[in-house]
């Protein structure tokens, strides 16, 4: 009985009345909320200038807290809230541990519940029917927390926490799978033990199976590797251990500096074996291509990459191993029977699949890459990924991310994804194809990623080229801006020298930079390197040659200077033959198209040669037989270049271009025309590695005596009918069948 009064209790209930409760960003911050007397506004939010929120004051506890169940309902409670903890982080339980725990949640009560039973299962720390062997395959650390559950961290990426925000909200597919893990029964639902409720219990079986199907389609990412026996070289007798040791050091000797991604240190002849039997092998075939003795050991380990390839595609086969083993297969390709048959795109697009799957193009944090200040707080957490989280999808869930393997591992990822994108604009530029690589913080970032005391001796190499791919669309767009803002305005010579400052200066301060990174001892270019700058810029003046809004005098300076660099592309290629035995199709395809664009240019106006000094045809020709010399060196190896070579010498002997017969130093003999007309598809074993005989052309490397006035000079004089230079990269093999000598 009650003996208090009503003044009583209104005594009692005026202090509840006149409390008021802690704002949100007070309750946020975990600070104590003080305002004046009558005031709407705490002070920290007057001071910081933010909406004061203030809920309702509540004494006591809010309807339906979480806390009100006990004993065996409260255990079954937690069950189903860790399977919904382990459905929101990187990785889910194991779907036999799940389906266990979905089954002993549903399972009915057959026998009474006893309170202390219900006491003993609350009480006792493991519970026998949760105790799986498979639980093992998701380490524990210590604290209990399983690597698989690590986030993003705003903290780490120096961004404030935000209460609102919402995970994976850059990922619809992530996004659902995450709104798809729905809650289990409850318990409540499954305590009876009548016939409606074992009705009840049958049907959740049935739906449990159909969810257990539904968590596997929406699982988290993982690798899939291809290192099973029956795909391993070594297993199946192809080759043997030492050879395959001994190739693997040929390859990092002679064809890395054309192959970048790999880390010699990582990427040991053991490692690469136990991770991806398709890299493994391509490695090898590409090491036994370029040795004179190797051929019957190239075929085979060639015809058991191409079984790899489409076992790999069939198989939905993923890791960073097999994106590499799409590059390494690009640079020296078998040309196919028709130009349209080339898989160069395909196994580019293969690589960029599984890498945006893997989310290699993704920065790893906490990077211990160096990045410009600042610049991981002003990236979104989509752009991101956890270094632990990297390291659960390649495979190694035990590594620590800061140790020195498993920072190596995890700058592999980033190396392999840069070295991607080198090669595709590299691919893109010389087959006049639109970029399937993009861009974004990754290499918008990587201009110092080279410097750390793990890099690998191309890294530099890497970042430079990356850094001069990723700024030339810059250069080109201001290039063709220009030309559109300054039409009738700043025409004529000022045009002209403006941008042919702009572009000089582009690559001069691109050579400045990168000079002590890939200069060789002498101060020299590597001709790889001098033949991709040439290029670079020879694409740049392709790119805005017939730009329609450009005045004559601006497409004059451009055809002028692609001539130009047209020559520089053949002059690296002649001086560096010696160390361009491995030169890949891509720069081939480079120099053929420079050695075109020069005949093109030649015959713009007379439809012969004689606007060009006698030496610009003789660098020419020596460049056809520089590229027919490597392309069959060794004889199986059956280059690309074998076959751009002979359509190149087939247009400089064609009718057409054939000069003067009063000019005897541009004259080809006929005994090797003879020879191409009378057999036009010559296997690859005809061809010598010594210079083609010609009677009247020295079989010493030409030296170009053309100064870049002069071009210009021949080039003036030649366009006196200001026609336009139609040149279409659009297809690479439109130009290169220019003119139609078929």
């Amino acid at each position: 009985m009650n003996t208090s009064s009503p003044a009583d209790q209104d005594a009692a209930s005026s202090p509840a009345q006149n409390k008021q409760a802690a704002c949100l960003e007070c309750r946020r911050s975990k600070v104590k909320c003080t305002r004046d007397a009558n005031a709407t506004i705490c002070r920290k939010c007057q001071q910081a200038g933010l909406q004061c929120v203030t809920p309702e004051y509540h004494v006591g506890r809010y309807k339906g807290v979480k806390n009100k169940r006990t004993g065996l309902e409260k255990a079954i409670y937690q069950v189903e809230q860790a399977i919904k903890r382990s459905k929101d982080g990187s990785t889910g339980l194991a779907l036999d541990v799940e389906a266990d725990l979905r089954q002993l949640i549903s399972a009915p009560q057959t026998a009474p519940l006893r309170r202390h039973s219900t006491s003993n299962v609350h009480s006792s720390p493991s519970h026998p029917p949760l105790v799986h062997p498979r639980m093992n395959l998701h380490p524990v650390k210590e604290n209990g927390i399983s690597p698989t559950a690590h986030e993003v961290s705003p903290a780490n990426m120096g961004e404030k926490p935000d209460e609102l925000a919402l995970n994976n909200a850059d990922n619809p597919l992530q996004l659902l799978a995450m709104a798809s893990v729905l809650p289990g029964q409850s318990p409540s639902t499954n305590m009876s033990t009548s016939p409606a409720g074992t009705l009840a219990h049958q049907t959740s079986i049935e739906s449990n199976l159909a969810d257990a199907d539904l968590q596997q389609f929406f699982g988290s990412l993982m690798s899939n590797l291809d290192n099973t026996p029956e795909l391993d070289p070594i297993e199946i007798g192809l080759v043997t251990t030492e050879e395959a040791d001994t190739l693997f050091a040929f390859f990092y000797e002679r064809l890395s500096h054309t192959r970048w991604g790999l880390d010699p240190t990582l990427h040991t002849s053991a490692f690469v074996r136990s991770r991806s039997a398709f890299l493994f092998t391509s490695i090898l075939a590409a090491s036994a291509l370029f040795l004179p003795k190797a051929e019957a050991l190239w075929k085979r380990l060639s015809h058991h990459r191409n079984h790899l390839v489409r076992t790999v595609i069939y198989n939905k086969y993923r890791s960073v191993e097999i994106v590499l083993a799409f590059m390494v297969n690009i640079p020296w390709m078998t040309p196919a029977k028709h130009w349209a048959d080339d898989e160069t795109c395909a196994y580019l697009s293969a690589a960029l699949t599984l890498a945006l799957d893997l989310s290699l193009n993704k920065i790893v944090v906490p990077s211990p890459t160096i990045r410009p200040a600042g610049f991981l707080d002003r990236i979104a957490k989509a752009d991101c990924i956890d270094a632990t989280r990297a390291l659960q999808i390649d495979g190694f869930p035990n590594v620590d991310p800061t140790s020195a393997w498993g920072r190596r591992l995890l700058r592999t990822r980033e190396r392999v994804y840069l070295a991607l994108f080198v090669l595709d604009r590299g691919i893109c530029l010389a087959r006049g194809r639109p970029y399937a690589v993009p861009i974004g913080p990754l290499v918008e970032s990587c201009d110092t990623w080279h410097i750390s005391d793990i890099a690998d001796r191309w890294d530099g190499s890497v970042i430079s080229a990356a850094v001069l791919r990723r700024d030339l669309v810059g250069l080109i767009t201001g290039v063709r801006e220009f030309c559109d803002g300054s039409q009738g305005i700043n025409g004529g010579s000022t045009a002209v020298k403006f941008l042919k400052d702009k572009i000089d200066r582009f690559f001069e301060q691109w050579f400045a930079v990168w000079s002590r990174q890939i200069t060789q001892g002498d101060g020299q270019l590597p001709p790889y390197v001098e033949i991709l700058a040439s290029h670079t810029k020879l694409s740049t003046y392709c790119n805005v040659v017939n730009h329609p809004t450009a005045s004559n005098d601006v497409k004059q300076f451009f055809r002028a200077a692609g001539l130009a660099s047209a020559m520089n592309v053949m002059r690296a290629a002649v001086q560096g033959e010696n160390r361009l035995k491995s030169m890949p199709n891509n720069t081939v395809i480079m120099v053929s198209f420079a050695a075109c664009f020069a005949l093109a240019l030649g015959a713009t106006a007379f439809g012969g040669r004689t606007m060009l000094a006698p030496n610009a045809r003789s660098l020419i020709e020596e460049t056809t037989q520089v590229l027919e010399r490597i392309g069959s060196t060794p004889k199986h190896r059956k280059g690309l270049s074998v076959l751009f070579a002979r359509h190149i010498r087939r247009i400089l002997q064609s009718s057409l271009l054939n000069p003067a017969d009063g000019n005897p130093a541009n004259i080809i003999g006929g005994s090797e025309q003879a020879m191409h007309q009378g057999n036009p598809n010559v296997d690859y074993s005809s061809s010598s590695n010594a210079p083609v005989n010609m009677p009247n052309v020295s079989s010493e490397p030409y030296v170009f005596d053309m100064t870049d006035d002069q071009i210009l000079e021949a080039i003036n004089n030649a366009s006196a009918s200001q026609e336009l230079f139609q040149l279409d990269e659009t297809m690479f093999m439109d130009w290169l069948d220019w003119p139609n000598v078929t």
